[in-house]
């Protein structure tokens, strides 16, 4: 790597708000000597200067740092015109020119010398020494301990990826491809790809061959998606359906997944681990489902990475946007740059150094196939099933570190909202802050049907809140189509003022949110997943409409909608919205349910049903599920007491005539 690209990259470390003072401060090196020598290029100078600058503006920390530019002969020479200029502005800035002989290294902590070249100095950090420290942190390790501080039950490792390594066991097309050949001629396989498309009628050979796949799929293969940026500056992934990439809803589709699970394992990194060159049912991610499923793991795994390399933000975005829950597992690649010590680590790069059987798994240097692909998912699989991380195990990861100190402000002055986390007084004011907010309540129903359970629920939420929301379940996913159940709920609530009924939308309860609500009678007894759909309602539906509080009833029978209020009482404080569960109304000593009032209705039952749900919904079912349909309710009343009248009106004039 040349000295322009490490400068680059740490120059665009700095924008995540680490610096080369916090590193120090980190490492505990008090007094650093930041050292050009063997000066001959203007970003040397620039990158000095930089680090300089970072220490002016940070007041806070005890380091002592030093700057020097070693003098030689040939520096005036090469920047006559620009270095009296820039001589000037070291100087009375504190950038010393001297000579290596009158520099005192026993003064110092650590020497950082800002060049590739190494010189007998000991105590020394090179350039590319300190690129990694510093991109290890700012990129890896500090914003991974934010993520699990957050999410403490999460279970994160970083993995490597594989690297073809020189051996005297390697395999001749391994030889070549360590000399950046493969077949015909190519550096990589990008270059096929290109290859294929100014030649279409031409059968180019490729390294896919022997898996036998043709010039047509091997194209498809090695296409690099489309993506759209973000307004943040990340990059999202184009939707394609071609049987080949496949990527749904901006990410790569993971084939074998099950439609219930307990938890998930994530993969985020670069293109090895997007799968760039194989088919989507035949990445890591796929096989490792497919492993999961045929041992019968309740897990289901999501290909979060993208083919971008050195895209960290992306990697970050995408990280702290993952629905995880306790117990979840991710995999995050950060291009091999280890070690990251305060986060388990899978070291993965020397996994095909010979001698091995698995084949030839690299189709350049850079990358691996399927078989490669097979092996990694084996691997980690392994790895999982003997430590035992499917099981309720909990990493005790350390605090990250406090916030870097910048721009000088005086210390009593600097605000950071962590020193007020725990602030007593702060929460009391909060709290009375709370107790004057209107109370706007929200309640999640399928209704199917409406019955005197809904209704005795909604009552007594609207008697708590200033106003009511209810959303009925839009899904046509059960017995009474969504139109009927909308309608049953606003005829039945007129006698509420500060109720409305609105429609869920397919954010609240769908087969987006929470499928396994549609399916609940086959899992009562799976552990099912509802966090995306409360997570969905506290941090996007809720604050539209100012809900503060949910309402729902307690559930002693459905195990599913049991779990779905666990998560609610869970999940919903976090966002600042109250969870209430009121009991559920009983008649004869049994809690009323929609699912009685449709066993009664099998058997026409009308009797027992009136006595369960409101007369609108009793008008309802008579008109259109009696057998025969009947007319409306006053018109069946009507017409019955005619019929009694008559009966009784035949029986009186037969015992007259047996009396006679």
């Amino acid at each position: 790597m040349e000295e322009e690209d490490i400068f680059t990259r740490l120059m665009a470390g700095f924008s995540t708000g680490y610096s080369i003072p916090q590193l120090c401060q980190d490492l505990g090196i008090k007094k650093p000597l930041f050292l050009v020598n063997k000066l001959y290029k203007p970003s040397q100078f620039q990158f000095l200067w930089t680090i300089h600058a970072q220490f002016c503006f940070d007041k806070f920390s005890e380091i002592q740092p030093s700057f020097s530019v070693i003098q030689y002969d040939s520096l005036l020479k090469n920047f006559e015109a620009d270095f009296c200029d820039f001589s000037f502005r070291c100087e009375i800035n504190g950038i010393a020119f001297l000579e290596f002989s009158s520099l005192n290294l026993e003064n110092y902590d650590k020497i950082f010398i800002l060049s590739l070249q190494r010189e007998n100095i000991p105590n020394a950090v090179y350039l590319m020494e300190l690129m990694n420290a510093f991109l290890i942190r700012a990129y890896g390790e500090i914003p991974l301990l934010h993520f699990l501080q957050t999410h403490p039950k999460v279970k994160m490792f970083i993995v490597t990826h594989p690297v073809l390594q020189d051996n005297p066991e390697n395999t001749e097309r391994e030889k070549q491809l360590l000399k950046g050949e493969i077949f015909g001629g190519f550096k990589n396989i990008h270059d096929i790809r290109k290859k294929i498309e100014m030649n279409p009628n031409e059968e180019v050979v490729t390294p896919y061959d022997f898996l036998g796949y043709d010039n047509k799929t091997v194209y498809k293969l090695l296409e690099v998606p489309g993506a759209k940026t973000l307004e943040n500056g990340t990059a999202v992934l184009n939707d394609k359906a071609d049987g080949i990439t496949e990527i749904h809803n901006g990410k790569r589709v993971t084939a074998y997944q099950p439609a219930e699970y307990k938890n998930k394992i994530y993969f985020l990194g670069n293109c090895i681990y997007y799968g760039f060159g194989v088919p989507f049912n035949k990445t890591v991610e796929s096989c490792l489902q497919k492993l999961l499923v045929e041992n019968n793991f309740p897990y289901r795994v999501e290909n979060e990475s993208q083919p971008f390399n050195g895209r960290y933000q992306d990697l970050f975005y995408n990280l702290n946007n993952l629905p995880v829950k306790d117990n979840d597992i991710i995999f995050a690649n950060l291009n091999n740059m280890l070690p990251i010590i305060s986060i388990p680590s899978i070291e993965l790069d020397n996994i095909f150094f010979r001698p091995h059987n698995y084949g030839e798994v690299f189709a350049d240097m850079f990358h691996i196939n399927e078989l490669g692909h097979a092996v990694l998912a084996i691997e980690l699989f392994k790895f999982l099933v003997q430590n035992n991380f499917f099981q309720n195990f909990e990493f005790n990861y350390p605090a990250p570190p406090p916030p870097p100190h910048r721009y000088g402000i005086p210390k009593e002055n600097f605000f950071d909202s962590s020193n007020f986390a725990d602030n007593k007084d702060l929460e009391i004011y909060k709290q009375k802050l709370r107790e004057r907010r209107l109370p706007i309540g929200a309640i999640v129903m399928n209704c199917n049907p409406f019955t005197n359970g809904h209704k005795f629920l909604i009552e007594c939420a609207a008697a708590r809140v200033h106003k009511l929301y209810i959303f009925v379940v839009e899904e046509d996913k059960s017995e009474f189509k969504f139109a009927d159940r909308l309608k049953l709920v606003q005829e039945g609530t007129k006698e509420f003022p500060n109720v409305e009924v609105i429609p869920s939308g397919q954010f609240i309860i769908s087969q987006k949110t929470f499928s396994g609500y549609f399916n609940k009678e086959n899992l009562q007894n799976v552990q099912v997943d509802s966090t995306q759909d409360v997570e969905i309602f506290a941090r996007e539906i809720a604050p539209t409409l100012g809900i503060n509080i949910r309402f729902v009833g307690e559930e002693p029978e459905d195990t599913v909608t049991r779990q779905y209020n666990e998560n609610m009482k869970n999940i919903l404080p976090s966002y600042g919205i109250d969870f209430c569960e009121i009991p559920r109304k009983e008649f004869n000593g049994e809690v009323i349910s929609a699912k009685t009032v449709r066993k009664y209705l099998k058997v026409g039952d009308f009797e027992k049903i009136a006595k369960l749900v409101p007369k609108n919904t009793l008008e309802f079912l008579i008109e259109n599920y009696s057998t025969p349909p009947r007319c409306r309710l006053t018109k069946i009343k009507i017409i019955g007491g005619i019929f009694i009248w008559l009966i009784l009106q035949s029986v009186t004039n037969a015992q007259i005539a047996a009396r006679r």
